[in-house]
């Protein structure tokens, strides 16, 4: 199978790393990832600038596959990859896409932001296989071994039987798997953070801010993803592209307002 990595965190983060080293010598893998730190771009894409893209060498010698870093977006990085270096061939293109391991977890209002999850939706909509995995913040877990859990449920993974072009999967690792810990599906809950902006002074005396903030998990559903993988799981969240509200359309589309 030939598979895609890329993530938010930079072509060179660990997480990119774990991924390659269960997956390269059973299948084609391909590095297209951000050449720096591109957290919290959600889809984002690059306009009206110059997108560079170079071999990442460090991969590419311990591993022998193909890998880029691009100066753009993780949207950036799946789509160049698809429509730069392959040129649209469908035939070229892999079958699934990765993007992670991310450096923190991707739970409930998370996703909204999520550059890991934006770079899937990348693949999604050219019609490929797409799954964003994350570890959550502070983890027991290491990179390696997320890896591995993974590569082990790769396979039942893709032989769900379901629509191809249906969704995307958002998949979160918990600090530290449970002893009993399970592999659950989960709706997507809710995440806020407390005083995320910080004020702060440089010293020309010019107030900027920083995003820190605690985080706060509260008001959710039991089979939430923020609850369930906070109580050791492994959960896994259906995501759609589509947000309109179809339900609603589904009686006032075509009338006037």
């Amino acid at each position: 199978m030939k598979i895609l990595i890329t993530n938010d965190d930079g072509v060179m983060s660990p997480g990119i790393e774990a991924l390659v080293k269960h997956l390269y010598k059973e299948h084609e893998v391909i590095v297209a990832a951000p050449a720096s730190q591109q957290s919290a771009k959600a889809h984002a894409i690059t306009v009206g600038q110059r997108i560079y893209i170079d071999e990442y060498e460090p991969l590419i010698e311990k591993y022998g596959i193909k890998a880029y870093g691009i100066a753009g977006t993780p949207a950036d990085s799946v789509k160049l990859y698809l429509e730069g270096v392959l040129q649209n061939n469908e035939e070229e293109y892999p079958d699934l896409v990765i993007s992670g391991i991310n450096d923190g977890s991707n739970l409930g209002t998370d996703l909204i932001y999520s550059g890991t999850v934006g770079a899937t939706k990348e693949g999604f909509i050219h019609n490929i296989r797409s799954i964003a995995v994350s570890l959550s913040y502070n983890p027991i877990m290491t990179f390696d071994e997320v890896a591995r859990e993974l590569v082990k449920k790769l396979p039942d993974i893709l032989n769900m039987e379901r629509e191809e072009k249906e969704y995307l999967l958002n998949i979160n690792f918990p600090v530290k798997l449970s002893k009993d810990f399970k592999w659950l599906w989960a709706y997507q809950g809710i995440r806020n953070y407390e005083n995320a902006y910080i004020p702060r002074t440089d010293a020309d005396g010019r107030i900027y801010y920083v995003v820190e903030g605690n985080i706060v998990d509260e008001g959710n559903s039991p089979i939430s993803d923020v609850v369930l993988c906070n109580q050791g799981n492994v959960t896994v969240t259906p995501i759609r592209l589509k947000v309109a509200d179809h339900k609603y359309l589904s009686d006032v589309a075509g009338k006037e307002l």
